[in-house]
């Protein structure tokens, strides 16, 4: 299916609008002025850095082959342009461009889009909403994007698509356990062994890692041997909304992060108290908008990244020594690794980890859990998100509470929303007790804290929301912590004896002087999306404050 007909049928005017007079010619000076014969390619699929196309008269013809053979998308004619989201992220092009009869196009090199999209705002605004638009109608329709073929229990497979969806990847899993899915892969001269393996169009691999995955997505990138003004560590709410407002603000701004954009919140399959989105947004979408808009200012990203060492030169600046083994000199650092759930302290939950136990709940987990019974552990707002989430998977949904009270920690509108669900039993002071499978998750044993009773229940999935872990097992010594493991920062080091300076710390700094932290990950803050936001955006404005006392902006 196209994403839209030939001109005049059913066209979305917002994924394919028109460029009036004034906008040609804008881009004009921008670009230059070709031509190009019938069935000639601009760019392919695969393609890096490729340009962007206005077309003057003739069309250009946009295809795809996630399939294993060429499927036409669209043709766009004259006053249309060509391009998605992946001019914004730097991806490479996941579509092929040809040329539709001899035309006149007005070509836009890479280094030019960016510059295009933060200085032209009468024209970025057209092309973001397209460029945005016309992915959801591509992943609407045929295009597979990256092929996954393994087993649903798989925790290879499972680590995969994870890191796709936090990367928005569009993916398309194949569950060889099916036979059609099996004869799928043998197609491809693999077998069940040899799973879980990744097609992306002509290139299939069997068992990759993240980084060779990244790396071939384009979503792991070289860093430029340049001093930047600020390293962001996390992009999970906080370090998103730094990287927005400092590379905003023109900070040279670099993100790093260990899976992909958006953090805790983007395990939330959707978020309903967050300002401005009266209907609820889920948490990827969220990160993704978030992680798009620091991309039109000029951010930078990078992952799948760990820190391994940070220290201080003589200068005042500091050298970041990434996992692989890349090195960022950088005027500032801010923290905002966030914090993640807790493994249940018994037998077998470390060995089912991605084999039915689980710590998030989104369309990757909630296909386990078809037609069978669901457990979610925990009290708080992100278990009500899962459990609401899960009953629309799941034949039964059982929320386990410690104590007698579901509001004491969960917002009234999920409590309610619970409490009237025809699905969700909750079930008051009970606890795992242990936990059965051979390969993967069968049953749950809960135990009733009060009679001591024992029930043994067939179970495929088990989902964790206790317990708050911080990130911050890298961070060196000169990083004083909290009782908790949580950064101090602040008021919380003015009194330590490795804060040395006679000036006053800024608000999110450390005891690390030009080291801040943001979010989760921070002593005293309060664990919500918004609040994550906020303290990302103050911890640019003490990126500020820093530089400005120390002479260094």
């Amino acid at each position: 299916m196209n994403m839209r007909t030939d001109a005049g049928d059913n066209r979305n005017t917002t994924a394919f609008p028109n460029l009036d007079d004034y906008e040609m010619e804008c881009l004009e000076k921008l670009g230059t002025l070709r031509t190009v014969g019938d069935g000639e390619v601009l760019f392919q699929s695969g393609d890096c850095d490729y340009s962007f196309f206005v077309i003057k008269s003739g069309g250009i013809t946009i295809t795809e082959s996630s399939s294993g053979s060429a499927r036409v998308v669209v043709t766009h004619g004259a006053r249309e342009f060509t391009g998605d989201v992946s001019m914004l992220t730097g991806r490479p092009a996941v579509v092929t461009a040809i040329a539709a009869g001899d035309s006149e196009v007005i070509e836009i090199t890479a280094c030019t889009i960016r510059y295009m999209l933060a200085e032209l705002p009468h024209i970025s605004d057209k092309l973001l909403d397209a460029f945005q638009v016309r992915r959801k109608l591509l992943e609407a329709s045929d295009f597979l994007g990256v092929r996954v073929f393994g087993t649903v229990d798989s925790k290879e497979a499972l680590r995969l698509r994870e890191f796709f969806y936090k990367n928005n990847v569009t993916h398309t899993f194949f569950d060889i356990a099916d036979d059609v899915s099996r004869n799928a892969l043998d197609g491809l001269g693999f077998a069940a062994e040899d799973a879980p393996v990744i097609a992306c169009s002509e290139h299939v691999e069997s068992k990759p890692s993240l980084a060779k995955v990244a790396e071939c997505l384009g979503i792991s990138r070289h860093i430029k041997d340049e001093l930047y003004d600020v390293l962001i560590v996390g992009a999970g709410p906080a370090g998103l909304a730094s990287a927005v407002y400092g590379a905003s603000e023109g900070l040279r701004t670099l993100v790093v992060d260990g899976v992909g954009p958006g953090g805790q919140a983007g395990q939330s399959s959707k978020i309903e108290n967050y300002m401005g989105f009266p209907s609820g947004v889920s948490g990827t979408e969220l990160a993704n908008l978030g992680f798009l808009q620091a991309m039109k200012f000029g951010a930078e990203f990078t992952a799948p990244v760990t820190v391994r060492s940070m220290s201080c030169s003589e200068d005042g600046n500091h050298c970041v020594e990434l996992c692989t083994g890349q090195k960022v000199r950088t005027k500032t650092v801010l923290i905002a690794t966030g914090a993640s759930y807790r493994r249940l302290p018994i037998e077998g939950c470390e060995r089912l980890e991605g084999m039915g136990v689980y710590f998030s709940a989104t369309s990757v987990e909630a296909r386990v859990c078809r037609d069978t019974t669901a457990i979610v552990v925990g009290g708080g707002n992100s278990a009500g998100q899962a459990a609401m989430y899960l009953s629309q998977h799941a034949k039964r949904v059982k929320l386990l509470l410690r104590g007698n009270d579901i509001r004491k920690s969960m917002s009234e509108y999920f409590a309610r929303r619970i409490e009237q669900s025809d699905v969700i039993d909750i079930v008051h002071e009970s606890e795992v007790e242990h936990l059965e499978g051979n390969g993967r998750l069968e049953k749950v044993s809960i135990r009733n804290n009060v009679s001591g009773d024992c029930e043994s229940i067939p179970c495929s999935g088990v989902f964790i929301f206790v317990g708050a872990k911080p990130h911050t097992e890298w961070l060196p010594e000169e990083i004083e912590l909290d009782s908790h493991g949580f950064v101090l920062t602040g008021p919380g080091v003015r009194n330590s004896q490795r804060w040395t300076l006679e000036r006053e710390p800024c608000e999110l700094e450390t005891t690390y002087p030009g080291v801040f932290a943001a979010g989760d990950v921070r002593s005293g803050t309060t664990k919500r999306c918004a609040f994550a936001a906020g303290d990302g955006a103050l911890g640019i404005t003490c990126v500020h404050q820093y530089l400005s006392r120390t002479g260094r902006a």
